[in-house]
């Protein structure tokens, strides 16, 4: 009789385990990011994962527990995004601007991420905290230097937030595109208190500190790009 290895029948079923909660993230990640703006439900998931709903409670409580996870690993993606421009920056309004302006250029090249961003924004609460914390940090050195007509921080990360946001949906919906992307900069550097011409200086820094991430030669095409060819 032939000897079961139980060592690597086990490294077998966790292998399988693990590709089908991936699968199951993923096809998550797929239904956020749909064109149509059809409720995200367990069934849908499965769906489009192509599984059956039994399999989802093998590997998630429900579907928030799911959600808190997509959201992780959201934030994490747009973190390892921002934060090369970002730290370029030594003027705490020109890192905040630099993210916003690197976040969004990303979401007008892809319009799909564009979606999954704005609806994991909206319904996973997690990923905007994650989102703000760096902001929040920008905001209380602007704070400390006397940079900030709004005098809570809190306040003006949900000013920052929102505008972000709702510039993250309209490039999901085609409202906007890319060309829209400076003004909305300058539009969030005004609504926290900056003046039209420091509103313009800490905007272009933050194209030239977005630029540097775009060194590989890629054709993504951008608003940046197009005024400073």
């Amino acid at each position: 009789m032939a000897r079961v290895n139980l060592e690597r029948r086990a490294e077998i079923g966790l292998a399988k385990r693990n590709r089908t909660r991936a699968a199951i993230l993923e096809a998550a990640r797929r239904c956020y990011a749909a064109p149509t703006a059809a409720p995200v439900t367990v069934d849908a998931v499965m769906q489009a994962a192509g599984l059956a709903k039994g399999t989802f409670y093998v590997h998630f409580e429900d579907l928030g527990a799911l959600e808190v996870e997509l959201g992780e690993t959201l934030t994490e993606e747009l973190d390892r995004r921002l934060q090369p421009a970002r730290l370029a920056a030594d003027h705490p309004l020109t890192r905040l601007a630099s993210a916003v302006t690197v976040l969004l250029c990303d979401l007008a090249a892809t319009p799909a991420r564009a979606r999954l961003v704005a609806r994991a924004a909206a319904a996973i609460p997690d990923v905007v905290n994650a989102m703000q914390a760096h902001l929040r940090e920008d905001l209380a050195d602007a704070h400390a230097a006397g940079l900030l007509a709004v005098a809570r921080i809190e306040v003006a990360a949900r000013v920052v937030t929102a505008i972000s946001r709702q510039a993250a949906q309209d490039l999901a919906e085609g409202r906007i595109d890319d060309a829209a992307i400076p003004d909305i900069v300058r539009a969030t550097l005004r609504a926290i208190g900056c003046t039209p011409r420091e509103a313009m200086r800490h905007a272009e820094a933050a194209e030239r500190h977005a630029r540097t991430i775009h060194a590989d030669g890629s054709a993504r095409r951008s608003a940046f790009r197009r005024r400073n060819p």
